[in-house]
């Protein structure tokens, strides 16, 4: 926690309103001297998703950006961010996230929103490719307008809020920036995924519970996913993003549109 927040702390970008939200821990804060203001919210083991919206609930700010408590932020990541949205006249904005396993200190590619190409995205880029938590900001107005996070929605209640936003046709725009490091370690969320072999099933659930929720044209297209998920053999979200890309170029080859052509890779 406490590098999560020095890092925070070295944001380039100024004037920046720090909300930790303490989900039924022992985190005490140290001093919080260096430019940012600190506030505390103490929950009750509520688990993520819960803990997200009690922090969306609380910011003051225009814009809202996460950081899970074991990763890290780069120094531009927010200034970056907001540079972006404002010239593409974008309420979310993401960039690339840094894979690092913290026991190896082994540098894994970039989280699979690498496969996507700058610019401006829509439904479909962001379902073939989930941005990360660390490195999406968001109008605070906005994801509150969706519902913020779905706390029901294990293991995805940050993709789930970027995929009802984007079926309102929220503008969006990606950027090739790396501006978060996600530390990955065995006692993880997603190292219990991996264990547990229910990515899967997970998948299948996010898609089943959104599907009601989408716009016609949108519901489709999360069809069309899961069809994919379920011929594919899926144990981790790179094996998800790589069969998507596949899916998508065939799409393509065939005349069909499934969101923006990817980047050669």
């Amino acid at each position: 926690m406490y590098e999560a927040l020095a890092s925070v702390r070295a944001e380039t970008h100024g004037n920046v309103e720090c909300l930790i939200v303490d989900d039924g821990h022992t985190f005490e804060l140290r001093d919080a001297s260096g430019g940012v203001d600190v506030l505390v919210l103490r929950g009750e083991g509520r688990g993520v998703g819960r803990a997200r919206n009690a922090g969306l609930a609380a910011a003051r700010g225009e814009f809202i950006i996460f950081l899970d408590d074991d990763d890290v932020a780069q120094p531009h990541r927010i200034a970056t961010l907001l540079d972006a949205a404002t010239r593409f006249g974008a309420d979310l904005c993401f960039g690339m996230t840094r894979r690092v396993v913290v026991e190896s200190g082994v540098v894994l590619p970039d989280v699979p929103t690498s496969l996507l190409s700058s610019g401006r995205v829509g439904f479909c880029d962001v379902l073939s490719c989930a941005p990360h938590i660390n490195s999406v900001l968001v109008r605070t107005s906005v994801l509150r307008d969706v519902g913020g996070f779905d706390a029901d929605a294990e293991h995805f209640d940050d993709w789930s809020a970027w995929l009802r936003l984007a079926d309102r046709n929220v503008a969006m725009c990606c950027i090739r920036d790396t501006v978060a490091e996600w530390r990955l370690h065995d006692r993880g969320l997603s190292g219990d995924v991996l264990q547990a072999r229910v990515m899967k099933s997970r998948l299948l659930a996010l898609f089943d519970r959104l599907q009601p929720q989408l716009s016609e044209e949108h519901a489709r297209a999360v069809a069309v996913a899961r069809r994919v998920v379920e011929a594919n053999e899926l144990l981790t979200y790179d094996d998800y993003a790589q069969a998507m890309d596949e899916a998508r170029e065939r799409l393509h080859a065939s005349g069909q549109c499934f969101g923006r052509r990817l980047e050669s890779h």
